[in-house]
């Protein structure tokens, strides 16, 4: 990735992430996870609830369990940008962030979205 792209991230991510980011994001992503779990026990011992949203809610439960298992490795490398760092070792953490925060952090995020996507279009469905 470009050096001055690095920097930039870099900026960015000290003002951002860790300034108010370091109390919203845990907040939506561990939030999220146990509203999508809760609704998942939710439908589960609900006899009225239509059984084919549990397939989906399943996913999408697993899907926000693995995407904050990938942040445990992602948040790290944003956290390491409060100290002072060479140009090299931020372009190493642009780097590494990319692989785990965007392209599978957020692949999966982007997988959990479908997943209650597909469990709302399901919602409609009569029980069984």
């Amino acid at each position: 990735m470009a050096c001055a792209g690095a920097r930039a991230w870099a900026q960015y991510s000290r003002l951002a992430d860790l300034g108010s980011g370091l109390v919203a994001y845990p907040i939506e992503g561990i939030g999220s996870a146990l509203l999508i779990i809760a609704a998942a026990i939710s439908s589960h011992f609900d006899r009225a609830a239509a059984r084919a949203v549990w397939l989906p809610l399943y996913f999408a439960v697993a899907f926000s369990v693995i995407g904050l298992l990938l942040t445990v490795k992602a948040a790290p490398i944003t956290l390491g940008l409060a100290a002072s760092q060479s140009p090299a070792a931020i372009g190493r953490a642009f780097d590494e962030f990319y692989f785990w925060g965007l392209y599978l952090r957020g692949f999966v995020d982007v997988l959990a979205f479908a997943a209650l996507v597909w469990t709302f279009t399901n919602l409609s469905q009569p029980a069984m």
